[in-house]
């Protein structure tokens, strides 16, 4: 069977618009494919692997498959509905807060679309979609002392459970994560475009050579011409990371820089600067962008961060769970079907109370 004619079987799959037939193949499949390539499984791509059980994933009512690919001998197993696990927790989605010049705050979740507000010289529109655009009233002042009196900032964070988009006034856009914030001028002037980001944040920036585009980040920067790349950066994880898709970047933390080219990763801690990781995983620093959730070896508080900031819970631990995590899982299901997938492993189990989440061995 062609991928893309299985992809698109497995969309259908996911979003219940298969037919009884169309079901009927793509389990088929799967289970040929698990019984012929147990227990080795070196003739399929290890995303591919994994990707095919995060669409199953989604549509099973009574459980759910999952390809473990540390379990011995590669079985697909299926689960039952647990008493656990019977309370549930939607997934996020398009839900932020603008905070504009002169303090106030506008729920962007709750406002209809259409203009919201005028900040300076800059018409700030809600768009559909989760998308907030600025669109600067004139041509960009040359002259940086004329304009740095009238400069006004505007600040889009998003919470936890939350995510959003915002076109600035240049044409770059900027995509929020849940738990994020970026901070810029309603129209940028002067000899370059500089903006603050807290969380994590994935970034196309409209190329002009007179105005570069710098990020500011836990102390540190980003420096940009034109570029596509994602910056993590969250408070609670060990270090903050740059991942160039398009373009070049430099990066710099007190003392310490580094180049980026396409494909490569800048991993920086305060106090031990910067260094460059030249073959990362880019499926799984860029997956939160594309709806997913990408566990490389991961271990179960990695695991765990990521889960409570997109569902909004808190996390506690019963036990000491050592298990490791493999595997794409879309961010678009409810939190119990990410539990029953990672379940599989047999390390580890989930008990969900109200808001806040219970893992154990």
């Amino acid at each position: 069977m062609r991928k893309e004619l299985f992809k698109q079987l497995l969309n259908k799959y996911m979003d219940g618009t298969a037919s009884p037939a169309e079901r009927r193949l793509v389990e088929e499949y799967y289970m040929r494919l698990a019984a012929k390539e147990a227990p080795e499984t070196k003739s399929w791509p290890y995303r591919m692997r994994v990707w095919i059980p995060a669409a199953l994933l989604a549509l099973t009512a009574a459980g759910a498959f999952f390809w473990a690919s540390h379990l011995k001998g590669h079985a697909v197993t299926r689960i039952k509905e647990t008493p656990s696990l019977k309370a549930d927790i939607a997934p996020g989605g398009n839900k932020a807060i603008l905070t504009l010049a002169d303090g106030r705050n506008i729920v962007l979740d709750s406002t209809r679309n259409g203009a919201i507000t005028r900040q300076g010289s800059a018409k700030v529109t809600k768009l559909g979609d989760g998308r907030l655009a600025y669109a600067a009233g004139g041509a960009r002042d040359m002259s940086a002392d004329a304009n740095q009196a009238r400069v006004e900032y505007n600040m889009l964070s998003t919470p936890r459970g939350g995510r959003y988009k915002v076109s600035l006034s240049d044409g770059s856009n900027v995509w929020l994560n849940a738990a994020s914030s970026v901070r810029y001028p309603t129209v940028f002037s002067g000899n370059q475009r500089v903006v603050e980001i807290t969380g994590e944040a994935y970034f196309e920036v409209k190329k002009d050579p007179d105005m570069p585009f710098i990020v500011k980040v836990n102390g540190a920067e980003v420096r940009v011409l034109g570029t596509d790349f994602n910056v993590m950066a969250y408070k609670d994880e060990d270090d903050w990371r740059t991942t160039l898709v398009n373009g070049s970047v430099i990066v710099r933390e007190g003392s310490s820089s580094g180049s980026l080219k396409p494909g490569e990763q800048a991993i920086a801690r305060p106090s031990e600067g910067v260094r460059l990781a030249k073959d990362p995983d880019l499926e799984e620093a860029l997956a939160w962008k594309n709806d997913l959730f990408s566990f490389n070896n991961a271990d179960i508080h990695a695991v765990m961060r990521q889960l409570s900031r997109w569902y909004d819970v808190d996390v506690r631990y019963e036990g000491n769970v050592v298990q490791h995590f493999n595997g794409d899982i879309p961010r678009s299901v409810t939190v119990s079907r990410v539990f029953k997938m990672l379940e599989l492993t047999g390390g580890v189990h989930f008990r969900i109370e109200g808001k806040q989440i219970v893992v154990t061995p």
